[in-house]
C-alpha cells in the first residue's frame, strides 16, 4: 500500500479535505527546512563579505611609512665607532714620547732642582794637553771613547758607582753613555782676573824662559801644599804676539773650591823669555756641591 506523497494523484480525482490538510502539515516541515537553510546560506554570504572588508581594512590602516622609518634607527650608532676613531687618533704615539724623555730626564731632572741645576754641566780638569781622558763602558772597565784636556759639556745621568776609592759618574759624552772618573771632572764656575793677587803672591810680575815654566811659577802661586795640589798645563802653550798656556790646578784646602784653571797671557821678550801680563783665573766646584746661579761654588 503506498503513502499520498509516493506518487501524485491523477487530475480529475477528488481528494478529501482532510487529505490535504494532511499533505500540507506534511510539507510544513519540509519547507521550513528550506527556509532555516536559505537564510543559513545568507548569513554565511554576510559573513563572507564582512571578513572580505575587516582585510581590506587592516591592509589600509597599516601605516606604509613603518619600513621607511625604521631605516634610520638601525643606523643611528653609526655615529660611535666615529667618535671613537677621533679619539684614539689625538693619542701621541707612546714609543716618540719614551725614546725623548729617556734622553732629557737627566737634564729636567736637573733643571728642577736649585742646588743641582749647575751641575750638570762638567768639564774635564787636572789632564794635561797631551793627554786623554778615558769614557769606559763601565767602571775600570772597556775604553769606548777619549777625551781631550779642555773638554766641557758632559752631562751627568746622576748614577754613580764606587771602586777601589775611585768615584765613578756615569755621563752623557762624545755622543755615548759611559762611565768616568771622578777625579778627573768638575763643574766650573765664574772667571775672573787674578792678575793683582797672583803678582801680590809672588811679590814681582813673574818672568820665566818658556810659556810652560811661565805656568808652573803662576800655577805655584795658588797651589796647595795640603792637600798637594795636583798641576797640569791642561792647554798647549801658543805663541804669537800675545802668548798664551793654561795650567789646572786641582786640590784646595776647602771643602767648596775644589781648585783653579789659570790662562795665562804673556809678552815674549827681545831674549825669547816670556813675562806675565795677566791671568784670568775659573774655579773648580765639587760636584756634590755644584755651582751657584753667580758661578760660585756651593
Amino acid at each position: 500500500m503506498t503513502g499520498p506523497t509516493d506518487f501524485p494523484e491523477p487530475h480529475g480525482m477528488e481528494r478529501a479535505p482532510s487529505e490535504g490538510f494532511i499533505a500540507m502539515k506534511d510539507r510544513l516541515p519540509l519547507g521550513i527546512a528550506l527556509l532555516a537553510l536559505i537564510v543559513a546560506i545568507a548569513a554565511l554570504v554576510v559573513a563572507l563579505g564582512e571578513g572580505d572588508d575587516d582585510s581590506a581594512e587592516a591592509v589600509e590602516e597599516r601605516p606604509e611609512p613603518a619600513a621607511v622609518t625604521s631605516a634610520p634607527v638601525a643606523t643611528a650608532p653609526a655615529p660611535i665607532p666615529t667618535t671613537t676613531i677621533g679619539t684614539v687618533q689625538t693619542l701621541p704615539p707612546a714609543p716618540t714620547t719614551t725614546a725623548a724623555q729617556q734622553v732629557v730626564t737627566a737634564t729636567t731632572a736637573a733643571e728642577t732642582d736649585e742646588g743641582a741645576r749647575q751641575r750638570v754641566v762638567l768639564s774635564v780638569v787636572g789632564i794635561g794637553y797631551d793627554s786623554t781622558l778615558n769614557v769606559r763602558e763601565e767602571p775600570g772597565g772597556q775604553i769606548v771613547a777619549k777625551l781631550d784636556s779642555l773638554t766641557t759639556g758632559i752631562v751627568p745621568t746622576g748614577t754613580r758607582q764606587a771602586v777601589s776609592g775611585v768615584l765613578w759618574h756615569e755621563v752623557h759624552a762624545a755622543g755615548l753613555i759611559g762611565w768616568v772618573s771622578g777625579d778627573y771632572v768638575a763643574p766650573l764656575g765664574t772667571t775672573v782676573d787674578t792678575t793683582t793677587e797672583v803678582v801680590a803672591r809672588l811679590g814681582q810680575t813673574p818672568s820665566a824662559a818658556n810659556l810652560a815654566a811661565l805656568g808652573r811659577t803662576v800655577a805655584g802661586a795658588v797651589a796647595s801644599e795640603e792637600p798637594e795640589s795636583r798641576v797640569r798645563i791642561s792647554g798647549e802653550p801658543t805663541v804669537g804676539e800675545l802668548s798664551e798656556v793654561t795650567m789646572d790646578v786641582v786640590g784646595q784646602p776647602d771643602d767648596s773650591i775644589r781648585g783653579f784653571r789659570l790662562h795665562l797671557f804673556a809678552t815674549r821678550n827681545s831674549d825669547g823669555s816670556f813675562t806675565l801680563r795677566n791671568v784670568e783665573s775659573t774655579v773648580m766646584c765639587y760636584i756634590d756641591r755644584g755651582v751657584s746661579a753667580e758661578g760660585l761654588c756651593n
